[in-house]
């Protein structure tokens, strides 16, 4: 058990990059231009979704809201 703690402790203090999961220092998010890029076109990508479901989600709650006031006298 100790022998295994001691393997551990020869591995440098890192983090990996979010994008690709190279080996990074500790205080960087991504490792190159190009994976910090693909980070940024993910979380634009990301955005644009969730707003649309924001959208689909208002527009039903009008829809299902216009129904029952406007519905049929049964």
């Amino acid at each position: 058990m100790s022998q295994q703690k001691k393997e551990k402790s020869k591995i440098a203090d890192h983090r990996h990059c979010v994008v690709c999961g190279r080996a990074i220092s500790p205080d960087e998010q991504v490792c190159s231009p190009d994976c910090r890029e693909k980070l940024e076109l993910s979380k634009e990508k990301e955005k644009k979704s969730r707003r649309m479901m924001l959208i689909i989600y208002v527009v039903m709650i009008i829809m299902l809201i216009l129904f029952f006031l406007f519905r049929p006298a049964s």
